[in-house]
């Protein structure tokens, strides 16, 4: 898969941008603040419709504005020449909702499930160490979007689920208060940007539906739920073997088989890494939801399934989260993108575009070399301040090319130079270089 163009209207600090992008690596390099990752995240969001840095897409549109558009357009690896839309628009009147239309080859998606597994971009960014450090949440939502980008029925199921158990967190309130249920059956819309990666347990709006016999009704939820959940959770373990197997193998590559990274699921009831069949999952469940029915009426809330579930990251045998340093955190987050890769590419066929938005800076000189040695062949873009924390030789050959202009009274020798300067560094692809300053992005013909 090749990005063969990207223009941007009104997203974060871009008023206009049109890029036509040849294949290769590219490094777009600045100063702090100039929009350099904005860039990143714009590409990204045509891969599922969600910023990795906000799921809010009001925080997109440049201030000031009422809406923003990002365009691409790309090849896929069968030769296909392709282009997603997304547009979105601040509510026009007052108490009005914002609205978000998506478009493939122009023709507008109906439903965002269908721009799954369209355009397969990975991104490589700071933000990412949370997956390692932060709570069950942030694992969740890397395992939820690396599974819906293969399949679409998971993202569907993830859909169902939330419309499912906001529903049943409001009749066990209602038990709790009064032993009724005022509610309603409905798709949720999360029409500001949400999607079902982005967690919501609230209620839905109440309505005229009323039912009489809240003990039924729980009892149907119940069904409904574990039927949902048996689904998420089988695939949810199928695929975290498999990240477990490609993780732990490119860690061992990443740092000389000095780390050993293992993955484990936990889920209700120790489900992790026992590959149960769909039917023996959704009885399990069931028999779980009737065992704490009680705690959840006295809570208000559904104490265990897919939303409480979490991946367990275990580095050298002990768990990452808590006893791992900064530069072996570092090390399991490649870890686990490297093994993204590897699924993405299995599983579509497709060759996934990099976004790495300054990760090569973070990392020594053998991290760096491994990482270059994976993804040669890809389409890279690459974000730094300083083009010499990628490229070390960049900072000598800047000198020597003024030095041999000098000699040679102005004559140009970048070609050359240019060669000798991709076999030392280990990058074999053709690099583009653009600076970004404040919103605008200007080419530089550098050797």
């Amino acid at each position: 898969m090749r990005l063969c163009s990207i223009d941007l209207t009104n997203f974060r600090n871009y008023d206009r941008l049109r890029l036509d992008i040849p294949d290769g690596t590219h490094v777009f390099h600045g100063a702090n603040a100039q929009g350099k990752t904005n860039l990143l995240e714009a590409i990204y969001l045509c891969t599922c419709a969600r910023s990795h840095r906000t799921g809010r897409d009001e925080e997109l549109v440049k201030h000031g504005c009422d809406f923003y558009r990002v365009s691409i357009q790309f090849v896929t690896d069968r030769g296909l020449n392709e282009s997603v839309t997304l547009e979105y628009k601040h509510a026009q009147t007052r108490g009005g909702s914002p609205s978000r239309t998506i478009y493939y080859n122009d023709l507008e998606v109906a439903r965002l499930a269908d721009m799954m597994g369209l355009f397969h971009a990975i991104i490589f960014a700071p933000e990412d160490l949370q997956i390692v450090k932060g709570g069950p949440s942030e694992r969740r939502r890397f395992l939820d979007v690396l599974i819906s980008r293969t399949d679409r029925a998971y993202f569907r199921d993830l859909q169902d689920f939330w419309r499912v158990i906001g529903q049943r967190n409001r009749l066990l309130k209602n038990l709790k208060v009064n032993g009724s249920f005022n509610g309603r059956v409905a798709d949720r819309n999360f029409s500001d940007g949400r999607t079902a990666f982005d967690e919501d347990e609230s209620e839905p709006p109440e309505s005229e539906m009323i039912f009489p016999d809240p003990a039924a009704q729980l009892d149907i939820w119940d069904e409904q739920l574990a039927s949902i959940v048996s689904a998420i959770l089988k695939k949810r373990l199928d695929v975290t073997e498999k990240l477990s197997e490609y993780a732990s193998l490119s860690i061992r590559h990443l740092t000389s088989s000095q780390e050993q990274l293992d993955i484990q699921y936990r889920g209700f009831g120790g489900l992790d890494r026992d590959m149960m069949s769909r039917e023996t999952i959704e009885r399990l469940y069931l028999e779980r939801l009737r065992r704490s029915r009680d705690d959840d009426i006295f809570r208000g809330s559904t104490s265990s399934g897919p939303h409480r579930d979490d991946l367990q990251l275990s580095l050298n045998g002990v768990e990452a989260r808590l006893f791992s340093s900064q530069g072996q955190q570092r090390s399991i987050v490649l870890s686990l993108k490297i093994a993204e890769l590897m699924l993405l590419t299995e599983m579509t066929g497709e060759t996934p575009i990099l976004l790495l938005d300054d990760v090569m800076s973070e990392l020594d000189q053998s991290r760096r070399s491994k990482l270059m040695e994976v993804i040669q062949g890809h389409q890279v873009f690459l974000t730094c301040t300083d083009t010499a924390q990628i490229f070390p030789s960049d900072q000598i050959l800047i000198s020597e090319n003024i030095d041999a202009a000098v000699e040679s009274g102005g004559e140009d020798n970048r070609s050359t130079e240019r060669d000798d300067r991709t076999q030392r560094d280990g990058w074999t692809s053709n690099i583009f270089y653009y600076e970004v300053v404040k919103g605008t992005v200007k080419p530089e013909d550098r050797y």
